[in-house]
């Protein structure tokens, strides 16, 4: 039986803060690891930047930027990561960030990618169809091959904009997954 994802909560700062050095930036990853670490068994991560008015690139990369490269090199474990609370403002911050490392994220409030989103789109959308699914079928949905749609869906995982978890009794040789949105 799967068990439930639970959610975590990470208030990146108070009303009205503007964040701007890499040092800021690097305490608030500190806490962020710190916080995931006594969290227990991998949860979704809601990373809420509510109240935040400003930030600058550095604070960004060193807080965002660095913990997305824990996420995909699997230093940091979680079921899924989502930015809330963005404003026009922070969205463009945490974008280009995302954009310069070849990273992107998901913006929880509408389910859009931000960063380096080249042909994810339509697989993040197809994949939101579909809810739950294996390779194969979002390769047939998409008319790409299953080693393309693999490729595309490590990244999605790796961003932590989808979880994976071993499908029961693969039909062929090898594992198979189920996909699904955190």
């Amino acid at each position: 039986m799967k068990a439930k994802k639970y959610a975590l909560t990470f208030p990146v700062s108070e009303p009205g803060t503007f964040l701007s050095t890499r040092g800021e930036g690097a305490h608030k990853r500190s806490a962020l690891q710190a916080a995931l670490r006594s969290a227990g068994p991998a949860p979704v991560l809601e990373i809420d930047f509510t109240g935040t008015e400003a930030m600058t690139h550095s604070f960004v990369d060193e807080f965002l930027g660095k913990f997305y490269v824990s996420l995909a090199v699997g230093d940091v474990q979680v079921a899924g990561v989502i930015l809330i609370g963005l404003i026009k403002e922070t969205r463009e911050s945490v974008a280009v960030c995302l954009e310069r490392r070849k990273q992107f994220a998901v913006q929880g409030e509408d389910h859009t990618l931000l960063g380096d989103t080249n042909v994810i789109p339509d697989t993040y959308a197809r994949a939101r169809k579909l809810g739950a699914f294996r390779a194969q079928e979002l390769a047939e949905a998409l008319g790409i091959s299953v080693t393309n749609a693999n490729n595309r869906l490590k990244r999605l995982v790796q961003a932590g904009v989808l979880s994976r978890d071993r499908a029961p009794g693969p039909e062929r040789g090898g594992k198979e997954f189920l996909y699904t949105l955190p």
